[in-house]
């Protein structure tokens, strides 16, 4: 992203001997160090969202958009929105029908209309999912993918229409099929052809997750599939390369896709080539989920929708914003931590050396939800991920990040840590101040790590959900244990663990209810937890000792 550091500012520190295994001795040159930074840097960055339309009007009950495409109409003026619409909770594999607004700008007021398009079992639509719509030469062009019984092989459709309002399916149909779950198109001109990006695997049964592209010049013929971006991790359902969308300013070119970190987190890349961008070209973070970029005269506006929000949202987008990140770099010749504070609260990074030569190795890593606390709202997953500290106090030994916000729910966190010679603690409270927009379906703690092997005293190659909170959870590769260790009834709750083996992440979650619970307003301790590390692989014998000396 070019950041350019600015400040660095040295502070002491001294020996916290408390959160230290007992068994093991320490000497002046394990003291704690811990060093403040600043960094300043140009980034693609949103503006405060606002709601702008609620598909629940004229409903009895609470609906959502999802992915969905703006587009004006090139003889009134007006906008209109085509999405994804279901009522509440999350079902997508129920979701049938695209919903329809029109508005003066993007900003609204929106007005609902019939919907515009309905799956039809037979043209081989068992649902429809995210829709895109240009215009060229007279007619408007709608592109959408048809789910169908096989994952490895989704329809691309194309329906067009020269009103915007009445729709019809093209005899070309499918365009193509391509798997897993090839789906979230969206179309521009890219020189002398029309290029189609669209999230899917690396092969259609699985494999790491890629921002496909197929070329045409008559919009109804495509190309064989390319590869315009790949990203490290692998799966099949989800992913951190949905909705893609391509813009160009000037000479460079920007990809927003989500969900990289959470649901409504859209990652932007910057590239020369349209059709080539790579992981380490990072230009932004969007707090959106399936995040649509709109052009209105010069004003630049980026959208957000999503499960549990109850509609559409509009933020001005800026494409050099000046962003300041603060945080601390605190480090022992066992392990260095990089806490972020602000644009948002997280233990970035973590480096370790289990024989203390300051010798570090990757432990943990950003690929996926940070370790940092997170809610789920109105669905399982990321929803709102962890914002700035309020306040942030920094002691000798100590850190503690205050009023964590969580995007537009009235929940903060405080999480704190106690930095040892050999391992550190963090202690986590929530505070519910209002009635949140949805359910809460997750609240919890993840812990992502750099290492491809999880377990607890239940077993290893762990994946997926696992029934209430061990006394630790480890991440294990050759040579190395990254273990956290829980101190029990820490926390108000104990729901469940969720185990993610492509990104190596374990999320624990005091509170995990499918279809979401009510959580009144009042204080809830959200856990204690140690870190510890051991040049052993797959080390239990260190991890029972470690969650020993933790009580």
């Amino acid at each position: 992203m070019g950041w350019r550091r600015i400040l660095a500012v040295l502070v002491g520190a001294a020996v916290l001997s408390t959160a230290a295994l007992p068994a093991t001795a320490t000497g002046p040159g394990d003291r704690v160090r811990s060093v403040p930074f600043v960094q300043v840097g140009k980034v693609v960055a949103a503006g405060p969202f606002v709601k702008v339309y609620d598909p629940s009007v004229g409903e009895t009950e609470r609906w959502y958009y999802n992915d969905h495409t703006l587009v004006q109409d090139r003889r009134t003026g007006t906008w209109h929105v085509y999405a994804i619409t279901h009522a509440e909770p999350a079902n997508p594999l129920d979701e049938k029908s695209f919903g329809h607004a029109t508005a003066p700008t993007p900003n609204g007021p929106w007005t609902k209309q019939p919907p515009a398009l309905v799956a039809d079992p037979a043209a081989g639509e068992n649902h429809i999912w995210a829709p895109y719509v240009l215009y060229e030469a007279g007619t408007y062009y709608m592109y959408y993918a048809a789910g169908t019984p096989d994952h490895t092989a989704y329809r691309m459709h194309l329906a067009t229409s020269t009103d915007l309002v009445h729709w019809t399916r093209d005899g070309a149909n499918p365009l193509f099929t391509d798997g897993f779950d090839g789906r979230d198109p969206m179309v521009r001109r890219v020189g002398d052809q029309w290029v189609m990006y669209y999230t899917a695997n690396s092969a259609p049964a699985g494999g790491n997750h890629i921002v496909a592209y197929r070329t045409s010049t008559d919009l109804r013929h495509w190309s064989e599939r390319r590869t315009a971006f790949e990203h490290p991790a692998t799966g099949t359902f989800g992913g951190p390369t949905e909705s893609p969308f391509v813009v160009q300013r000037g000479s460079d070119w920007y990809l927003f896709v989500c969900c990289d970190g959470g649901y409504e987190v859209t990652k932007v890349y910057k590239s020369k080539d349209p059709l080539r961008f790579t992981i380490d070209q990072l230009a932004g973070t969007i707090p959106a989920h399936a995040a649509e970029v709109v052009q209105d005269g010069a004003d630049w506006w980026v959208t957000g929708a999503g499960w549990g929000k109850g509609g559409l949202y509009v933020a001005p987008l800026d494409f050099s914003k000046l962003q300041v990140t603060r945080g601390r770099v605190v480090s022992t010749p066992y392990y260095r931590a990089t806490v972020q504070t602000t644009p948002r609260s997280a233990l970035t990074q973590l480096d370790v050396d289990p024989a203390g030569r300051s010798q570090y190795r990757p432990a943990l890593d950003s690929s996926s939800r940070a370790t940092a606390p997170y809610l789920a709202v109105g669905a399982f997953g990321a929803t709102d991920t962890s914002g700035p500290a309020a306040r942030v106090d920094a002691g000798r030994e100590s850190l503690a990040l205050k009023g964590i916000s969580f995007n537009d729910e009235p929940v903060t966190a405080d999480w704190s840590f106690a930095f040892g010679p050999r391992t550190f603690d963090m202690r986590l409270t929530w505070t519910v101040h209002g009635e949140t927009t949805a359910s809460v379906w997750e609240a919890a703690l993840n812990v992502d790590s750099a290492l491809p092997d999880q377990g607890d005293p239940g077993g290893f190659d762990r994946n997926g959900d696992v029934a209430g909170l061990p006394t630790w959870s480890m991440a294990s590769g050759p040579g190395l244990s990254v273990v956290t260790a829980y101190r029990k009834s820490s926390a108000w709750s104990e729901d469940n663990h969720w185990y993610d083996p492509p990104n190596g992440a374990v999320a624990w979650q005091p509170l995990w209810q499918p279809g979401g619970r009510p959580l009144p307003v009042g204080t809830y301790a959200g856990g204690t937890y140690r870190l510890g590390f051991s040049a052993e692989a797959r080390d239990t014998a260190f991890a029972d000792q470690l969650a020993a000396s933790l009580g």
